[in-house]
């Protein structure tokens, strides 16, 4: 890659995320929604783009030649690549669906199953193990584990704070039952786990904020568009999730955070074993 254009997607992604600082704000906007919105890149126009960043085309325009592109149709040829893994767009299936008049509940249903599938390909993809395991033991050390997933990701969040919980790990889950999100509870020692897709909520990105300032560790599983934001700060773990019927079902999400609440749970035993042994 060097100076010159990414030669695929993951050159492009660890690009914008080196770079997401630097960048003006519209092109930052341009960043986090290349990087969020990979499964739409290969046949979004340049006008649907910048309607989904909220910027002008110009501005689009200027973002791919910041990525190292001639301009955007170089960048989308990218994301075409015979190489490159499939990015269906589902939603746009099911519109097909619906004008053929087939768009049963059991078809739906379909969807959402092979959009779980899909991104749990993908997931096995781009998930870096050692990244995985470096994860893992950041949590097992910590003194207590801050988790926070508000919104869309509160489920997921609820359920990785449960598991850890049976697992013996300290864990505090953030924002439940109404409750406001203590930023300021992150102290020295303790680590955040944060759950967390584009768009980030400004409530995980405040905690993660927080953390830093108070010298806590931060892990992430997250898509490319909120690890761009969180930048080297956090130890992002990323993921994209396939859309169905315009949602996201977070099977990949969910699936991750699961297998890294029982990672750390089973690290931690192992560390305090090796205490008890040495002591």
């Amino acid at each position: 890659m060097k100076g010159g254009a990414p030669d695929n997607t993951d050159e492009l992604i660890a690009r914008i995320r080196a770079m997401h600082a630097s960048l003006p704000r519209r092109l930052r906007q341009c960043a986090e929604y290349a990087a969020a919105q990979q499964a739409r890149m290969a046949q979004a126009t340049i006008a649907e783009f910048a309607r989904g960043a909220g910027v002008p085309a110009s501005a689009v325009v200027r973002f791919a030649q910041a990525m190292g592109f001639s301009g955007y149709a170089q960048m989308r040829d990218l994301y075409r690549s015979p190489l490159e893994l499939p990015r269906p767009d589902i939603a746009q299936r099911l519109e097909q669906l619906r004008r053929h008049g087939t768009a049963r509940p059991v078809t739906l249903l379909a969807e959402c199953v092979e959009a779980g599938r899909l991104s749990l390909e993908r997931m096995l993809e781009t998930v870096d193990p050692t990244r995985f395991d470096r994860a893992a033991g950041v949590l097992a050390r910590a003194g207590l584990i801050h988790v926070v997933g508000p919104g869309r990701c509160f489920a997921v969040a609820a359920h990785s704070a449960y598991i850890l919980e049976r697992v013996d790990v300290p864990a505090l889950l953030h924002g439940a039952f109404g409750q406001v999100i203590g930023a300021g509870s992150v102290r020295r020692g303790d680590a955040v786990l944060a759950i967390a897709l584009s768009p980030a909520m400004q409530e995980t990105l405040d905690v993660c904020a927080a953390a830093r300032g108070n010298g806590a560790q931060i892990v992430a599983i997250t898509d490319p568009g909120v690890a761009a934001r969180l930048g080297s700060s956090a130890l992002s773990l990323t993921l994209v999730e396939v859309e169905a019927a315009g949602s996201r079902p977070m099977t990949a999400t969910a699936t991750l955070a699961m297998a890294l609440a029982a990672a750390t749970g089973a690290l931690r035993a192992d560390l305090r074993k090796e205490a008890t042994a040495s002591g």
